[in-house]
């Protein structure tokens, strides 16, 4: 469920052609290394980007999407996320 949610924000950004979104790169979904804590799957993706403004224009207009892909059927259960901008370790 993490990994489909991950992946349909993904394609509709990419649909929709988000501001700075044509130099920003938006790998598949993967399982986190513990895939699943107190029974919630967990997922994550890596955005990677040249560009540091390009980037947080992605991410300002990626989250509105992120919330209209939450009402979707199939994710309309809790789904949470969080977004790390350089994290040390992925």
């Amino acid at each position: 469920m993490a990994q489909g949610f991950l992946n349909a924000a993904a394609a509709a950004a990419q649909a929709q052609q988000l501001p700075g979104g044509d130099a920003v790169t938006p790998y598949p979904a993967v399982p986190m290394t513990i895939q699943r804590v107190a029974n919630i799957e967990r997922a994550q993706m890596l955005v990677e980007s040249p560009s540091r403004a390009a980037l947080q224009r992605f991410l300002a207009a990626w989250q509105p999407l992120l919330h209209q892909t939450r009402q979707q059927g199939e994710f309309k259960s809790l789904i949470r996320w969080a977004i790390d901008v350089d994290p040390l370790a992925i």
